[in-house]
Formats: C-alpha cells, structure tokens, sequence
C-alpha cells in the first residue's frame, strides 16, 4: 500500500513539474518581450537583445521552431520601435543564422549525396564481381565439356582406327592365305 502511494504522488510531482516547466518557458518569452518593450537604455537594450536571441537558439534546439519563429516574429516590431540600431543587429544575427542552418543543410544533403553515390558504386562494384564470377564459372563449365568432348571424340578416333588396323590385317592375312 505505501508503494502505490509512493508511487501516486512521484507521478503527480512529475505532472506538475512537467506542466509548469512549459509555463515557465512561454513566461520567460513573454518577460523578455515586455522588458524589450519597457527598456530605456541602449545598453540594456543589447543585453535584452542577446538574451532573446538566446531563448529563440534554445527554442529552435528543442525543435522548437515554430515558437521561436512566433517569438521573434512578436519580439522584433518591439526592438525595432525602441532601438532601431539594435533591431539590424538582431535582424543581422537572424540572417546569419538563417545562413548557417542553410549551409548545414546542404551540407548534410550533400553527405546524404556521397553516402548514396558510395552505396551506388559499392553494388555497381559487387555486381561486376558477380558477373565476372559467374562468367568463370561458365567458362569453366564450357573448358570442361569441350575436354570431355575431345576426349570422347579421341576414343572414338582411337577405336575405329584400331578397328581399321585389325580389319586392314583381317584382310591381309586372309589374301596372304589364299
């Protein structure tokens, strides 16, 4: 009995953590976006900046994408009627990271590319072998009735000459006696 209790209240301690960390990940996006909104100082402003920034990188490596291209997309009009300065940073720094994820993109695709071509040329190389396997064996099929061929035909040849040469002394013999 006090194992099933145990247990209850360790999957409602889960529960609960669970539901307030997702709480407490959109009330950090909105803290960020209402101190933006309050700032007064450039140099807060920056700092403000970096740290949505940040948020929006942890979201995106969560897999997070879509919420952290509606947090930039509600966070940014706020940075820009504040610190239009500090809006091309930001603005800058999503355009690099726009380029960096399209370059490890194409990387990637390119990796997939050249895994696939070796894949390709790997089978390519195991079916010549295949075939040129299976060509010696032919071969070797074929050398081997072609042996036993010659060698059938040697008897044969062998035996009628035998046969000529005893019919050729039959007949010899039977001249010499008459």
């Amino acid at each position: 009995m006090k194992k099933l209790i145990f247990t209850v209240a360790v999957l409602a301690a889960m529960v609960t953590v669970a539901c307030s960390t997702e709480k407490r990940a959109e009330d950090e996006g909105a803290a960020l976006k209402a101190k933006i909104e309050n700032c007064t100082n450039p140099d807060s402003m920056k700092i403000y900046v970096k740290q949505a920034q940040e948020y929006a990188d942890k979201l995106v490596k969560e897999g997070k994408d879509d919420a952290a291209n509606a947090f930039m997309d509600e966070v940014v009009p706020a940075v820009q009627a504040k610190d239009p300065v500090a809006a091309a940073s930001f603005a800058e720094l999503q355009a690099k990271e726009a380029v960096d994820s399209l370059a490890a993109a194409a990387k990637d695709k390119a990796q997939e590319v050249s895994d696939s071509v070796s894949a390709k040329v790997s089978d390519a190389k195991d079916a010549v072998k295949d075939a040129a396997a299976a060509a010696k064996d032919k071969t070797a099929e074929a050398a081997g009735a072609v042996k036993d061929k010659a060698a059938n035909a040697a008897a044969a040849a062998k035996e009628k000459t035998a046969n000529a040469v005893k019919e050729g002394a039959d007949k010899l013999k039977d001249a010499i006696s008459k």
